[in-house]
């Protein structure tokens, strides 16, 4: 069986793969954010407006999976090279933390430049 590849490489070809959708799932959340921002602009206390709703759930359910991949990332990733255990999950948590406000502040600079 000479074709079947080491476990190392099938390490690095996991890790590959799961950082491009720990990638893919980070830019819908921004993009998630960007559009609820761009129709629901500002910040509103108390409830939210009935559209908002859904894209707030959305952003949720985006939120929670970067988490998720962020932690088999990490996973793996320690199995490679314990020296960076935990990187992908605190990338994930600051990151997506952010992605709101993020958007919230480019939607601004946007609305005055084309205003």
């Amino acid at each position: 069986m000479d074709n079947e590849p080491t476990p190392k490489l099938q390490l690095e070809e996991t890790l590959m793969l799961l950082k491009k959708i720990w990638v893919l799932f980070l830019v819908g959340l921004y993009t998630a954010c960007l559009y609820n921002e761009y129709i629901f602009p500002g910040i509103r206390e108390g409830e939210p407006l009935e559209g908002e709703v859904i894209w707030l759930n959305i952003e949720r359910v985006l939120f929670f999976g970067l988490m998720g991949l962020g932690l088999l990332t990490d996973i793996v990733h320690i199995r490679i090279d314990r020296s960076k255990a935990f990187l992908f999950l605190f990338a994930s948590l600051i990151l997506g933390g952010l992605c709101s406000m993020i958007a919230m502040g480019q939607m601004k600079v946007l609305r005055m430049v084309f205003s």
